[in-house]
């Protein structure tokens, strides 16, 4: 196994938690390095070696990525017996993290790459599935080995891979054929139940990530003494939010997405006990708000959790502009005592300045607001902190007087 030296500038980056290392923070490459390579990277300051794998021809700006710290006793093993057994250890603790909570064994994030020491593995768990992307070189060389660990730790599931074609490129790697899904996809969150069409899983799949902020938003309107006559779901998708709402008793949601989702909100509703008390509208949201907001339609409980607004730090002005335009108009569309509950995935906004947009958008709007609650991903997306390059899920709940 080859030996790939960190340069002493970044041993700081390695020290403080970063596993992810471009050309620069490295010296003395060994020549012939092939793809996805795996070697030893040496830290000779602090007298540290890690286990990890390199791309040169990847087009990321990380080449590297390091998954464990060396111990005397790993030196010992031979290359494929090393990295097999890392990967052993890493997955077990990973599924060992997820059994920790009941409510999500029916489904939930099973591996979330580098915040599980696994770079370039995300696992997707339903009730009969196990969706696996392998997204770098490194990881692929190890394909076939983690699909049969995890078809022998999932035994009730059937393990399918599915190549995600955009980040495979920019590692340079070829796009297998998925083996698609024989039944549609069946999900489980907070006791209720969803059902995705197998032919759109590979597109989008379900989102896991905001189910303790569903779970939060349910529970407050059930302790409070709020009105709970209406609630609407912007950019609903599979009305995640929505079903939530109903769960909680208000007496009926409106769910707004731009995509056709009207026959699988219906089925979410009937699936669910809550027929009747829900209506689909396809339309952009922003033009919707619009015309809810000339017709003067209040709800008790405004949902608003759109797309990422921006995808790089550069674009990030721009971002807040859409945020601070959208909350604006959802503050105009809420009754007096009423929850807007402001959500996220946006990686490049933070806590504050999402809170500042509607703060913002509160003062141009004259209502006043109260913060109520916060909240981050869920427990199957880990993060070390809010300054975790990992952290991007952010839910606000606020207060609105418009007295």
């Amino acid at each position: 196994m080859k030996q790939i030296y960190i340069s002493p500038k970044s041993t700081q980056k390695i020290q403080k938690g970063t596993r992810e290392l471009s050309e620069k923070d490295l010296t003395e490459l060994p020549k012939g390095l092939t793809p996805g390579e795996w070697g030893i990277f040496s830290d000779e300051q602090r007298k540290i070696d890690y286990l990890g794998y390199i791309n040169l021809f990847s087009e990321n700006f990380y080449k590297a990525k390091i998954v464990s710290i060396l111990n005397p006793e790993d030196k010992k093993s031979n290359e494929e017996q090393l990295i097999q057994k890392t990967l052993d250890l890493k997955i077990n603790q990973a599924v060992r993290k997820r059994a920790l909570f009941d409510d999500y064994k029916n489904g939930h994030r099973l591996i979330y790459g580098m915040n599980d020491s696994l770079p370039g593995i995300i696992v997707d768990k339903y009730k009969k599935y196990v969706l696996v992307q392998i997204n770098t070189a490194g990881m692929d060389k190890y394909r076939e080995y983690i699909y049969q660990l995890l078809t022998k730790l999932n035994p009730e599931q059937k393990v399918i891979l599915f190549d995600n074609p955009e980040y495979r490129k920019a590692e340079v790697l070829p796009i297998h054929e998925t083996t698609g899904l024989v039944e549609d996809l069946e999900i489980e969150e907070n006791g209720l139940k969803y059902l995705i069409d197998k032919s759109v899983v590979q597109k989008i799949g379900y989102y896991y990530d905001h189910r303790e902020n569903r779970r939060k938003i349910s529970e407050l309107i059930k302790r409070s003494k709020i009105e709970k006559e209406s609630g609407i779901d912007l950019f609903s998708y599979v009305g995640s939010w929505g079903l939530h709402l109903l769960k909680a008793g208000i007496k009926n949601v409106d769910f707004v997405d731009q995509a056709d989702m009207e026959e699988v909100t219906k089925r979410h509703l009937k699936m669910n006990g809550f027929e009747g008390r829900g209506v689909f509208t396809r339309a952009d949201v922003f033009k919707h708000l619009d015309k809810l907001i000339e017709n003067q339609k209040l709800y008790n409980v405004v949902i608003s959790d759109p797309p990422a607004f921006t995808k790089s730090e550069k674009n990030k002005a721009q971002g807040l502009s859409g945020y601070e335009k959208l909350h604006g108009k959802c503050l105009k569309i809420v009754k007096d005592e009423g929850f807007f509950v402001a959500a996220s995935c946006t990686h490049y906004v933070n806590f504050e300045e999402l809170d500042k947009t509607v703060q913002d958008a509160a003062s141009k709007s004259n209502v006043s607001i109260q913060l109520l609650d916060s909240g981050v991903q869920g427990f199957d997306h880990p993060m070390t902190g809010l300054s975790d390059k990992s952290f991007y899920i952010k839910y606000l709940v606020y207060l609105v007087n418009r007295g």
